[in-house]
């Protein structure tokens, strides 16, 4: 019942802003709110399908272009993605989120002239503390730091909460070799996003950088224990250590980092590759499981989503991606990916013992007793179904 009227607000959410300009037919409201639903899910063929369907119906909507411009930057189509927002600012050139998204596709193509030149439009429709910052990243790629301070210090003035501006003002300090500034922001930053791990390890960089060894162990202990794939966590946390006395820990935990470079160099290898031919199948693939191999599962994920979308039939990337959210926590995707491929393919019993097993450790003992029975009819001789139905009490 809660799932229903969260699932009802949304829509209705979809409608009103829709609205805010001209009225909605709800056929084309329905399939916006699918593919937004589709597109948060990593569902991006379906994202796709859903906003086609929509502008099928009405050809000057703005909303199905603006999600075909995000599905594509999701899948690192960024031509098509940057057609799809001049679209969207052809019928309507105040339309919020499109210059800021043109931005971004163009500091992904090393563009920062281009991209500030969208952030300010962007701006100029609809002010904001985020395009501010965007801004100031823009002038660090091209070295114009003064410029780059003043967008910072424009974005505090919008909104002193943004926790972003502070870092970056941050980065810009130490940069500069004014620790002590940068210190001053970071605690700022780390204040208002105090679980936020990117702020963690830089403040645990900067206490170690100032020789405040404790301070430092205590924010990079953090990073170490919730990114066990975090290098320079692991690098700095063992210079740390290190230099307090403690050699045995500090030599560990640098070991450690030295073992995960070649991983991150792999990481690197395939998101070039896979970003630089987004239509490769196989490299999304490696990614994924360069990714994987590290414990990164959100990326990992990312990964596997766009080369389903390429091969939506490839049952061993459908059942990488169940996996993921499993090993992620995330059960009801989980259960939504095994369903996906046995609706395709019931016949997999390898499939059938996965979804049971997510079922019974989400406590739902009948349904994992009727996914196993299911598998089992598939492949009656299968030990392991055997096993797990008479576990089962």
């Amino acid at each position: 019942m809660k799932h229903r009227k969260l699932l009802t607000f949304l829509f209705c959410l979809i409608i009103m802003s829709c609205q805010r300009e001209s009225k909605i037919d709800p056929i084309i409201a329905g399939l916006i709110f699918k593919a937004e639903t589709s597109f948060k899910s990593g569902f991006y063929n379906a994202a796709l399908a859903f906003a086609d369907s929509a502008l099928k119906i009405d050809s000057t909507f703005a909303d199905g272009y603006f999600m075909r411009g995000r599905v594509f930057t999701k899948l690192s189509r960024l031509n098509e993605s940057n057609k799809a927002y001049r679209k969207v600012l052809s019928i309507n050139s105040h339309y919020k989120g499109a210059w800021f998204n043109l931005g971004t596709n163009s500091l992904r193509e090393d563009n920062a002239k281009n991209a500030i030149v969208f952030y300010n439009k962007e701006n100029e429709n609809h002010p904001s503390a985020q395009s501010m910052i965007q801004i100031g990243r823009a002038y660090e790629r091209i070295g114009k730091i003064d410029s780059a301070v003043f967008a910072y210090n424009s974005a505090i003035k919008i909104d002193n909460e943004n926790a972003s501006a502070h870092m970056r003002l941050s980065h810009i300090h130490k940069d500069n070799g004014d620790i002590s500034k940068a210190i001053a922001f970071s605690l700022k930053g780390t204040a208002i996003e105090p679980n936020n791990l990117d702020y963690k390890y830089f403040m645990g960089s900067l206490f170690l950088s100032n020789g405040d060894l404790d301070q430092s162990i205590s924010y990079l202990q953090d990073v170490v224990n919730k990114r066990p794939w975090h290098y320079w966590s692991h690098h700095s946390l063992g210079q740390a250590l290190y230099r307090i006395g403690n050699t045995t820990d500090g030599e560990r935990y640098m070991d450690l980092a030295k073992e995960m470079q070649k991983e991150i160099e792999s990481i690197d290898y395939w998101n070039n590759l896979a970003n630089m031919n987004p239509d490769q199948t196989l490299l999304w693939i490696n990614l994924g499981d360069a990714y994987r191999k590290m414990s990164r599962f959100d990326e990992a994920k990312n990964a596997f989503q766009v080369a389903l979308s390429l091969d939506p039939k490839n049952v061993a990337i459908q059942n990488n991606l169940a996996n993921l959210y499993l090993l992620s926590g995330d059960t009801l995707q989980a259960v939504i990916r095994y369903e996906a491929i046995l609706a395709s393919d019931p016949t997999l019993a390898d499939i059938w013992i996965n979804l049971g097993v997510v079922y019974i450790n989400s406590g739902r003992k009948e349904e994992a007793r009727k996914a196993w029975a299911k598998g089992l009819e598939q492949d009656p001789d299968n030990i392991t179904l055997k096993q797990y139905i008479n576990s089962v009490k």
